[in-house]
């Protein structure tokens, strides 16, 4: 299964509210143009501006991802994330944007991989089914998915303690305002705890306690 460009407004929200500079995981094609880096598999999109193979390196700064639909591509990168989540000594944070089959996050293998390290992963909303859209591109119309389809779209943010530190000091408030911009999203919107230790781990199950902006 392929994967499909995120509208406009998710990506935008991000990079105002999340200090979003990186998007992994894109082509020449889908990147959102005012991201200042992107990062595609295909050596030979660099001649469009690309970083190439976002697995090559340690993930660092303040990333968006919403790689192709395919699970083991989905579970190397939210694995990749969680590592260097870990190893970074640089303020780290990459939101997963990810894709809920059958509407139970339960199966899904990325996400039972974040709940084995709640001090990093956190399970910040979720855009029901009929709430998804998806840009619509005239020349790849033929090649997208439609806008009817049965799964939802899960938002999972990957960080260190740095990287939430820093994204409380820039705006207390940021997942709050994030949220209302998206807000065909229900947000889990709670205190984002800064100490290393403390549990950072939302329900991810869209059936617990959500709050939609």
């Amino acid at each position: 299964m392929d994967t499909s460009i995120l509208p406009s407004h998710i990506t935008a929200a991000f990079q105002k509210w999340s200090l979003v500079t990186k998007e992994k995981m894109a082509s020449p094609l889908d990147y959102d143009p005012q991201s200042p880096h992107y990062w595609s598999e295909h050596p030979k999109d660099k001649v469009f501006g690309a970083n190439t193979n976002a697995f090559s390196s340690r993930l660092s700064g303040f990333s968006i991802c919403h790689p192709i639909y395919h699970e083991n591509i989905m579970l190397l990168a939210t694995r990749h994330a969680i590592y260097s989540a870990a190893v970074s000594t640089e303020e780290t944070a990459t939101f997963m944007l990810l894709p809920s089959w059958n509407k139970d996050m339960t199966t899904n293998p990325y996400a039972s991989l974040c709940r084995k390290y709640p001090h990093m992963c956190k399970f910040m909303g979720t855009i029901p089914s009929n709430q998804l859209q998806y840009a619509k591109v005239s020349f790849w119309n033929k090649y997208h998915f439609p806008n009817t389809h049965s799964w939802e779209f899960q938002v999972i943010a990957i960080w260190n303690t740095k990287g939430r530190v820093c994204l409380n000091a820039h705006n207390k408030d940021w997942l709050k305002e994030l949220a209302k911009e998206i807000p065909e999203a229900k947000w889990e919107i709670q205190n984002i705890h800064n100490h290393p230790y403390q549990t950072a781990l939302g329900t991810g199950h869209t059936t617990l306690r959500t709050q939609q902006i």
